[in-house]
């Protein structure tokens, strides 16, 4: 993940649209499905299209000295399994920069804003054969809550972001990590319908140069690095997941732990397998103390299946807990007819993803493969029935609620 050098000269749509063929090609065969349908091309081609509306939105359109939040990872913009109670924007930031990043703090359950050092997600590379084990990532750049901020009493604050704390500057400051080349917002929500997101704004206080045209020309040939590596970087760290986790358990993720996610969160992930008639049904203790979490389901290319108009994703406010404290929940393709429901839409293969945030204990998912048929028998006596008009009703408030996030 390093910055690729400017070039000088100016760049061209033909020469763009020429470089985005073959990588086509490329993806496809490290997705290694070697007998996709119609529909999981068409598919595949969608999430290109969205990578590569990405690249533009994300990089090409963002300036350092002219900075804006903007758009990364949402419905229409599906790629790195975004989590749906998350409104993720990113920003451009020059480490040399000041910048104040002022706004309203909303009602969303947390609001976290990242620095990052990655310009471009490129897919990790594999250790060679018999090299010795690799040394631990060195720590991150800083994240940071607004919560910690001084907020007034119409949710206002303003906070100095800059590599020194400015002169007889006694407001609220961060400090700028030098390697930092990027802000990630993740704004929390559980109630879509009734919690308000942030607005913020980013302005730069040293310099509004506008975007040098070499500068611009880099960063729009890096659509096609940006659309092949963050795509290869998904079907890779599926793969990882295959690879290296017990099939259809949830188990901690050595890959999250070594880089990568929300700070004080802890992530369990799963490669599950599923015929149409099948389902994992999971059974896992709830923290008594925690700040937030959730649990999803994606696709083998780490696209987390459609959560507007598919119950693919419950966190604590939405889920149901038994009578026993347990969260218990089923994952399948078919409406099993029970409340705690993850709906496949129809993947076979896939990605589980459970994450907690500040949980003072862990869980223990269990695990169990059965028929469809059977899944009453694996739950609790008296495990309340949900109708397929009932069904349908709660979809419709799900839709409704997605809708009112602002994601730009």
């Amino acid at each position: 993940m390093e910055n690729a050098k400017s070039d000088q000269s100016f760049t061209n749509w033909p020469e763009i649209i020429e470089s985005l063929g073959p990588i086509r090609a490329r993806l496809l065969d490290k997705w290694g499905n070697d007998e996709p349908t119609p529909e999981a091309l068409q598919d595949f081609d969608r999430m290109l299209l969205s990578a590569v509306a990405g690249a533009y939105l994300s990089h090409v359109y963002v300036n350092p000295s002219q900075p804006v939040w903007a758009p990364l990872w949402n419905p229409a913009l599906n790629v790195a399994g975004p989590n749906p109670d998350y409104v993720y924007r990113v920003a451009d930031v020059d480490p040399k920069g000041v910048y104040r990043i002022s706004g309203f703090r909303g009602t969303a359950r947390f609001v976290d804003v990242a620095q990052s050092g990655w310009e471009m997600m490129r897919p990790r590379p594999a250790a060679p054969a018999g090299a010795p084990a690799a040394k631990s990532p060195p720590a991150p750049p800083p994240a940071h809550d607004l919560d910690t901020l001084n907020i007034g009493p119409d949710g206002y604050f303003s906070v100095i972001l800059s590599p020194e704390r400015p002169e007889n500057y006694d407001g609220d400051w961060w400090q700028l990590d030098p390697r930092c080349v990027k802000l990630m917002i993740r704004s929390c929500a559980c109630d879509w319908l009734r919690e308000v997101d942030a607005r913020l704004a980013i302005i730069r206080l040293d310099s509004t140069a506008p975007m040098p045209r070499a500068e611009l020309s880099r960063r729009m040939r890096n659509v096609v690095e940006w659309a092949e590596g963050i795509i290869a970087f998904d079907i890779g760290h599926a793969q990882h997941y295959r690879d290296t986790h017990l099939l259809n358990q949830l188990q901690v993720s050595q890959a999250m732990l070594a880089g990568g996610g929300v700070r004080d969160q802890l992530y369990y992930d799963a490669w599950y397998e599923l015929e149409e008639d099948e389902a994992l049904v999971i059974d896992a203790t709830v923290p008594a103390d925690y700040r937030y979490w959730q649990v999803l389901v994606a696709d083998d290319r780490f696209s987390t299946v459609d959560w507007v108009y598919h119950q693919s994703s419950i966190n604590d406010l939405q889920a149901r807990l038994d009578p026993d404290g347990r969260f218990r929940f089923v994952v399948s393709a078919q409406d099993p007819g029970v409340h705690n429901w993850l709906d496949t839409a129809g993947n076979r293969k896939g990605i589980l993803q459970l994450r907690l945030n500040r949980a003072k204990a862990v869980p223990d998912p269990i695990t169990t493969k059965v028929k469809i048929a059977e899944v009453a028998n694996h739950l609790p006596a008296g495990t309340p029935r949900i109708s397929a008009p009932e069904r349908a009703e709660a979809l419709r408030a799900r839709t409704e609620a997605a809708q009112m996030r602002i994601y730009w």
